[in-house]
């Protein structure tokens, strides 16, 4: 019980970090592109980790730099990159809570792909989540109604990569170092951001382009010292996630931590209407109620007795979660 209770609040912690992470995203997109903030954002963040491949017992730096080689790793990283880039591309349209109850249709593309790739069982209650999930993503996103926006597709596409990476992380990352992942992620989106950011400084696409998608397509701007505060806060930010995540998951039951994920909707709901005015309608609220459930029924349906990690364990809990 006391494990449990110490992996909630480990979970609860971290989703609400995460929540805290993704506002302070769509407070900066209107002053910097997402290159940017990964750009700067990202040696904070491997020194952090570096700092604790060295102090966290069973870490190390030479099974996180032999991690670094894998190419599965290597896989893996591009995945989660492409999670970051549809999940952000949707915050200038959608809602922060809205964002996250279509992208928490995760578990169901996990599910689905678990049973097809790694023959896991769905079973009546995975399928009753699955046809469930779909039905709360019509209702948040309404199609067919002046309240449609396209862009629920690209936390829908952010929820598959996702899914690919937490499944691509049972079959072949399970005892890869952890810490060595988070590096691998985090020195890719070093590498990609700063090529895109030079591209984007030097040889700027057309204005009607940046002014149609400036948080994609915005050359690098000048950063103020508070900016480069809030960088850092970001960082801490990432690699508190890394470690409540991995210790939330290691302590409290998989079904019980995976459950709690969900209390992501309830902390982004009040973020976004504290700091961002946004107010969600009853369909939302309804809607993300029901990809909730649907969600519950997919992780506590029974699996096959295969070595077992849930599509936020697997995802996150070796990424840093988002940004």
């Amino acid at each position: 019980m006391n494990n449990n209770l110490g992996g909630g609040f480990a979970i609860l912690t971290a989703v609400l970090l995460m929540a805290i992470a993704d506002a302070m995203i769509k407070v900066y997109m209107g002053d910097l592109s997402l290159w940017q903030l990964f750009l700067t954002r990202s040696p904070f963040v491997l020194g952090l980790l570096l700092a604790l491949s060295v102090s966290v017992p069973g870490q190390g730096l030479k099974p996180a730099f032999i991690a670094l080689g894998d190419p599965w790793v290597m896989l893996r990283s591009v995945l989660v990159l492409l999670m970051y880039l549809f999940m952000y591309m949707s915050f200038p349209y959608l809602k922060l809570a809205v964002m996250g109850a279509a992208f928490f249709i995760a578990p169901i593309f996990t599910a689905l792909m678990s049973a097809l790739f790694l023959r896991d069982r769905v079973g009546l209650r995975g399928w009753g989540g699955v046809a469930l999930g779909f039905i709360g993503v019509l209702v948040v996103s309404r199609p067919g109604t002046s309240v449609f926006q396209p862009a629920i597709f690209l936390p829908v596409i952010a929820g598959l990569c996702y899914s690919l990476a937490a499944v691509l992380t049972r079959a072949r990352l399970q005892q890869s170092n952890t810490l060595g992942v988070a590096l691998s992620l985090n020195l890719i989106l070093l590498i990609i951001s700063g090529v895109l950011v030079l591209g984007l400084t030097f040889t700027p696409p057309p204005s009607a382009w940046v002014d149609h998608s400036p948080f994609m397509l915005r050359p690098w701007a000048e950063m103020s010292a508070q900016d480069w505060i809030a960088i850092i806060v970001m960082a801490v930010l990432i690699c508190g996630l890394t470690v409540l995540l991995a210790l939330a998951y290691q302590i409290g039951q998989t079904v019980l931590i995976a459950t709690l994920e969900y209390s992501y909707l309830i902390f982004a709901g009040l973020i976004g209407y504290i700091f961002l005015d946004e107010v969600l309608d009853g369909f939302s609220l309804v809607g993300m109620a029901i990809l909730v459930g649907a969600g519950v029924l997919v992780v506590t349906r029974r699996t096959s007795p295969l070595p077992a990690a849930s599509p936020a364990s697997a995802s996150k809990s070796e990424t840093g979660a988002a940004p």
